[in-house]
């Protein structure tokens, strides 16, 4: 888990490092062995690179990069947003050692440079955007905006030095014309832009590049918003024992079903069994039980009481006194939100010992009441969509959608506890403020029973003993990655929940054995 960061946070960092005894000048030299080492790694047929370098310290990033490529045997052509005469400080320098290499510096001063840029940038096989970085705070105009448009007209692919140009590092929002980027280096931390939609849509691959900052320079006390990534996914699933038998993985319950949503309960336990569950029990209406069986019999079911295919109240009993076997449990995928099984609900949320993940109707049942959550003996993971944090909160899903950052930390104040917003980037907020945005996913994960499976995932982690926010943000993780790993194959629509179910064993398997 990394933090994100803001501009002022991220000034604040150089400043203490340069303090601290790193000169300034080796960070601009580093970021810019960033950018090259990712254009080497990552485009290896390129062979003709145009790098635009703006008028500040990111343009002195991008002169460095131009150097270190031409360097490496690549035909360079960089171009400045001004004249090259007129940089300062480090950049100043990396102008100077760029033109003393034999690189020539063409400025965008004038008409025929226009001509110039225009023609070589789809002659290239790739261009460094170098131009504006976490200093932009308002939208491109003039020169700026025309030579983004120029960039993104060309259609090449575009490594982008720290944050796409046009786009502000200090949160989601696109404020106009913006590069889109292929692959974003990051330098030392990512930024706001880079976590959050819609801006994070144009930084396409990220990648984080250590550029000499130390760890504690950037994390300071009280830090609040950080991001999940696979080697965060990686560090945190336990392993697993070869001697060990099923008990041993967790021992999953699934509360869910009602007549006509039985498929809900069979999609959590699916969930929870592909992410490592050694036992995974369903409760459900008994007249859905053989429903469930003759779906995933992989699945062991227990029958509840019921009223018209919905949990009975007394319900409630039943299931605190056969949950004291288990380590984790899914609550709401499908029950409906009938008196009955509402009481029951209350009822478990109350006495249960065992850590929860809430969702669908888990939640409803409890809207415009989120405080009743807080009345809990155990762990809890609430996994609203906007819709369902709506009705908790009071306030349309749209709102929700407008300030998703301050609706999730807001929800798990008053609910006092873990908070998973789904969506693009789902939130992990915790009560004290502090929020993991998920950094995998695609828009093949918009289908029904999609969060049925990630409610299973959460479980299965909970039951291994993980913290709630920790078993959230690495459950988000797992889910959003094995929708990418079918997006080669379905393209960005026609996900079969069940699929994404399937594919996480194979994301494990490449966290763990990266070389298999």
């Amino acid at each position: 888990m990394i933090p994100v960061l803001d501009s002022r946070q991220m000034r604040a960092a150089d400043k203490a490092a340069i303090r601290a005894g790193v000169p300034s000048a080796t960070l601009m030299e580093n970021a810019a062995e960033g950018l090259v080492k990712t254009v080497v790694r990552r485009f290896r047929d390129w062979r003709r690179i145009v790098v635009a370098c703006g008028p500040g310290n990111n343009g002195g990033d991008g002169l460095a990069a131009a150097r270190l490529l031409r360097d490496a045997g690549l035909s360079v052509r960089a171009f400045t947003l001004r004249d090259p005469d007129s940089y300062r400080g480090d950049a100043a320098v990396n102008a100077r050692r760029a033109r003393d290499s034999g690189l020539a510096l063409e400025s965008l001063a004038g008409k025929r440079a226009w001509d110039d840029f225009s023609r070589a940038l789809p002659d290239a096989d790739g261009v460094v955007d170098a131009l504006f970085g976490t200093g932009l705070d308002r939208p491109l105009s003039a020169d700026a905006a025309r030579a983004v448009a120029a960039i993104n007209r060309a259609a090449r692919p575009v490594v982008a030095a720290d944050v796409p140009s046009g786009l502000s590092s200090d949160g989601g929002d696109i404020a106009g014309e913006a590069i889109r980027a292929a692959v974003t280096v990051a330098f030392a931390a990512p930024k706001l832009c880079h976590a959050l939609p819609p801006a994070r849509r144009l930084c396409g691959r990220l990648v984080v590049h250590d550029i000499g900052i130390p760890e504690r320079l950037l994390v300071r006390r009280g830090h609040r918003l950080f991001l999940a990534t696979a080697d965060f996914a990686r560090s945190v699933l336990p392993p697993r024992d070869p001697g060990a038998h099923k008990g041993a993985f967790g021992r999953v319950a699934i509360v869910a079903g009602s007549r006509g949503k039985a498929g809900s309960s069979v999609l959590a336990a699916r969930g929870a069994l592909r992410a490592g569950a050694g036992l995974v029990t369903v409760f459900c209406p008994s007249s859905l039980e053989s429903i469930v069986v003759g779906a995933l019999p992989e699945a062991m079911t227990e029958g509840l009481a019921e009223n018209d295919g919905a949990l009975a109240a007394k319900s409630g009993e039943e299931l605190l006194e056969r949950l004291s076997e288990f380590d984790a449990a899914v609550v709401g995928p499908g029950l409906g939100t009938a008196p009955g099984t509402v009481k029951a609900l209350e009822k478990l949320l109350e006495r249960a010992s065992l850590p929860l993940v809430l969702d669908a109707d888990g939640l409803n049942g409890f809207a415009g009441r989120p405080r009743r959550l807080a009345r809990r003996k155990a762990a809890i993971v609430a996994t609203p969509h906007p819709g369902e944090a709506g009705r908790l909160l009071g306030k349309s899903a749209r709102d929700v959608q407008a300030e998703r950052l301050a609706s999730a930390r807001e929800l798990a104040r008053l609910a006092r506890c873990c908070v998973l917003l789904k969506g693009e980037a789902s939130l992990i907020a915790t009560p004290d403020g502090r929020v993991v945005v998920n950094s995998s996913g695609t828009p093949l994960l918009a289908t029904a029973g999609s969060g049925d499976v990630l409610g299973g995932v959460i479980a299965a982690l909970l039951a291994t003993g993980l913290a709630a926010d920790v078993a959230a943000a690495a459950g988000a993780w797992l889910h959003g990655a094995a929708a990418e790993k079918l997006e080669p194959v379905l393209g960005d629509a026609g996900l079969l929940s069940h699929e994404v179910a399937d594919a996480i064993p194979l994301v494990r398997r490449e966290l763990t054995r990266p070389n298999a």
